[in-house]
């Protein structure tokens, strides 16, 4: 139900809440009085937490348990904090595969996939279990872990109840629609107001004045763009000093720093995309010698660090930084990003929740974890990496982080800050702020993990059944209803518009092609706009990357496909050379004869022009539709390649099959066909820790040498190992399988080193983190303990030695309740 709908709500009485309770909270939480499954989405700390505790009440109430599950592990250990103190000691526990904690608690909270692995073990603890709460619901769209949601909301039993807490997404009433046909009846919330109204602020420096002076500008009026951003996009009469690329820059991190401060809008958490530049902010401020925190506050901080840190080796501190990132600390600065060792960013979280902190440099990951709200936020750039390429945040991404901005109880309104840039301008900007929209997307296959369990526990038909039943098939299956019904339609608008741009081409407009353009060249492209081309540059590939100018002074770069794709030749810019193009001071030039040249004819094939690129797009994503298979037919394919390699026959596992029951891996087959061709024997402990490390490790960024590893027999594993991932590929290929398996030796060198014994100092470089070196190892660790439940008697034992030789150090100092961990594997 929407939360704008007037039926009655019932009043809450069973529990006596320090706040009033929102419209929607209210209404979910009648649904959960009722014993009904509820669906609820919601802004960032809008106040979901409160559904959560509500069903653990009413679990713990009639004597039943309620689990919690979280997509990352921080945000468990977080809530299992918080549980404990609302719940009880006794009453809450956590499995997150690195930390047991009293894990026959009601209460129990955990990872997704930790959950998952517990139904597919038809482990005991199900048994009394009431409710569970799945929170983050939304990471079902994710690549890899997506599938693991679906599997729990799929393998469930019917008598549990779900409470599914979602960021707002467009397609609410989809997925609702879906739980209510796997889970039975669900209620659906939606809640769109935020706890805390939020505030948009463009920030630039005007460098033209006597003196670098920040400018401040209202992102948005009302729903639409403030019409004063004009001013940071369009290139003014007369002298070269108008234009805006020589006008304004981004600000200064002391100067976004002091504004802030001057205007009470700490503490503020500002996103950097990148670790390094995480670390170069909080430094570019510690060099400015300010101090956020009075001296009753460092010494606070102070106080905290040395009992925090008290058990940690001091030379493992010193190879951290730890001296420069106390001193930042103390005067209330700090970065947060996954280089971080996990001691060092719960310090950190500790620090900003208590006030101790003023300003974090984080990256994205602190948006999608630990809810750490501030009172404002910046974003430094719109783009960020994505291993491949720089791409524009998404909508839900910038609501996401702009959600952390606004402190329920403590603040009016929280402020959004984005800076000046180049690339990405005002209005760009504005639409993205006003662009609700947030379509989830299921990621749900078929893994070979999932079917080895599934032909453990279920019939082909059986399992054929709850892929049916999976969202990512209930998306398929309306998508092709729609497609079949929009190709049609889609397809002769194309030929009405292709026509009246047919008619349109003559000796001022005329159709040319992409491997032909050349610097100075004037096209119209796919945004309707008037372009001359500045530079072109050849790409693998046979791709080309082109760099332009558009009537309005924006610069643009477009790769070959997409807007680049059929350009229309207006004209040649002459009385420019091409050193002369890439001047910018010849640009205001450029942009009058771009302006001359963009007549009412030419503004309306451009238009046209858009309109046809637009449809192309959309008669393309729907062809592109019609290559996914159903789901049944992946599981068969999965299932084909298992009976291939003689892990399966027909709907069984063979004996050699058995293992991949217990495999939760990424590279799951390749693991298993390793084991059992004995590449894992015959090592030593630190020798099968690097050779595990293969499985687990993915390079960021360009690719580097690997770190010398001084072991012969694990590089003969390796090459033995990437010769059946090798096999599998083909097999992949024949079946129609896509291959989720990578391999990279690259870190086997320093997991290798830390197994011998040497000192952190001597196992990490320039190139590496300490958090990145921490993560690596702990991923190795899980591997083992899986390998360790399937191996045989004398391969155990040197798992379990391999694990003592990795399980010290900084590797070990990780969340404030370790030391409580149970020596039990779930």
């Amino acid at each position: 139900m929407n939360e704008d709908e007037n039926e009655p709500i019932h009043p809450v009485t069973e529990h006596s809440w320090p706040f009033a309770l929102d419209r929607f909270q209210l209404e979910a939480i009648s649904a959960i009085d009722e014993g009904r499954s509820v669906l609820v989405a919601a802004p960032t700390s809008s106040g979901k937490t409160v559904l959560a505790e509500h069903a653990i009440d009413c679990a713990l109430k009639e004597d039943k348990r309620a689990f919690y599950t979280a997509p990352i592990k921080a945000l468990s250990n977080q809530k299992f904090l918080d549980f404990r103190e609302r719940f009880g000691v006794e009453n809450v526990g956590i499995l997150t595969g690195d930390v047991t904690v009293n894990s026959s608690a009601p209460v129990l909270v955990m990872t997704t996939e930790v959950l998952r692995n517990m139904l597919y073990a038809e482990s005991a603890a199900i048994e009394k279990l009431a409710w569970v709460i799945l929170d983050e619901v939304h990471y079902l769209e994710d690549p890899y872990r997506g599938p693991v949601w679906e599997e729990v909301i799929l393998s469930l039993p019917k008598k549990v109840q779900i409470v599914a807490l979602s960021a707002t997404i467009s397609n609410v009433d989809q997925l609702g629609q879906w739980l209510t046909n796997v889970r039975g009846e669900t209620q659906v919330v939606v809640h769109h107001e935020r706890p805390v109204p939020l505030k948009l602020h463009y920030f630039a420096t005007n460098r033209m004045k006597r003196k670098r002076e920040l400018e401040i500008t209202p992102l948005l009026l009302g729903n639409r763009a403030n019409p004063d951003g004009k001013k940071f996009l369009h290139v003014g009469k007369g002298t070269k000093k108008k234009d805006p690329y020589r006008r304004f820059t981004s600000p200064r991190y002391i100067e976004i720093l002091l504004s802030l401060q001057q205007k009470k809008l700490l503490p503020c958490i500002h996103f950097v995309f990148s670790r390094a530049g995480c670390d170069e902010a909080r430094d570019h401020i510690l060099k400015s010698g300010i101090s956020l925190n009075s001296q009753v506050e460092q010494e606070a901080v102070g106080a905290f660090l040395d009992e925090s840190l008290g058990l940690n080796d001091d030379q493992d501190l010193e190879v951290l930084g730890v001296k420069r990132w106390r001193e930042g600390l103390c005067r209330g600065v700090a970065s947060h990003h996954a280089g971080l060792i996990p001691q060092f960013k719960e310090i950190t979280e500790k620090l900003f929740k208590e006030g101790l902190l003023k300003i974090v440099y984080a990256t994205e990951t602190l948006a999608l974890g630990v809810n750490l709200p501030a009172r404002s936020v910046v974003i430094d750039k719109m783009t960020k990496f994505n291993g491949h390429t720089h791409e524009l945040l998404t909508p839900s991404q910038f609501t996401q982080i702009t959600g952390r901005a606004g402190r329920r109880g403590l603040d009016k309104e929280g402020h959004g800050v984005v800076l000046w840039s180049p690339f990405v301008h005002f209005n760009e900007v504005a639409e993205l702020a006003l662009n609700k929209t947030f379509h989830l997307q299921s990621a749900f296959r078929p893994t070979y993990n999932m079917v080895a369990n599934l032909m453990n526990t279920r019939s082909r038909s059986e399992s054929e059944d709850l892929l049916r039943r999976s969202f990512g098939q209930f998306q398929l299956d309306q998508s092709k209803n729609i497609r079949e019904s929009g190709f049609e339609d889609i397809s002769s608008q194309i030929i009405k518009v292709e026509g009246k741009l047919n008619s349109r081409m003559n000796t001022e407009i005329s159709w040319h092609s992409i491997s032909r353009l050349k610097p100075g060249e004037i096209v119209l492209l796919g945004d309707g706009q008037i372009h001359a081309v500045l530079a072109v540059a050849d790409r693998s590939g046979g791709r080309k990357r082109i760099k332009t100018i558009n009537q309005k002074g924006q610069y643009r770069r477009f790769v070959s496909e997409g807007i680049l794709e059929s350009p229309l030749h207006i004209s040649k810019i002459d009385f420019l050379n091409h050193g002369d193009l890439r001047r910018t001071s010849f640009h205001k030039e450029i942009i009058k004869e771009l302006n001359k040249r963009f007549s009412a004819g030419v503004k309306e094939a451009g238009r046209l022009q858009k309109e046809l690129f637009k449809l192309s797009r959309r008669l393309h994503e729907l062809e592109l539709g019609k290559l996914e298979t159903d789901l049944v037919g992946q599981l068969a394919s999965t299932a084909q390649v298992l009976e291939e390699r003689d892990l399966a026959n027909s709907w069984s596992l063979t004996e050699s099959g058995q293992n991949l029951k217990k495999i939760y891996s990424e590279c799951d087959l390749v693991v298993v066909e390793a084991l059992n061709a004995g590449c894992f024997d015959g090592l030593t402990p630190p020798e099968l820790a690097a050779l595990l490390s293969i499985f687990v490790y993915s390079h960021r960024g360009n690719s580097e040498d690997p770190d010398p590893l001084n072991s012969a027999i694990v590089h003969k594993k390796i090459r033995e190992i990437e010769l059946i991932a090798n096999d599998i590929e083909l097999l992949e290929k024949k079946f129609g399988v896509e291959s989720a398996a990578t391999l990279d030796s690259r870190y086997a060198g320093k997991i290798y080193d830390w197994a011998l014994g040497l000192n952190f100092s001597d196992v990490l470089d320039s190139t590496t983190s300490g958090g990145e070196f921490v993560r690596n190892v702990r991923l190795v660790i899980d591997l083992l303990r899986q390998i360790r439940s399937v191996s045989h008697t004398e391969l155990r034992k040197v798992v379990s030695q391999s694990i003592e030789t990795l399980e010290r150090g900084v590797v070990v100092v990780t969340t404030s309740f370790s030391e409580e961990s149970e020596s039990i594997e779930v």
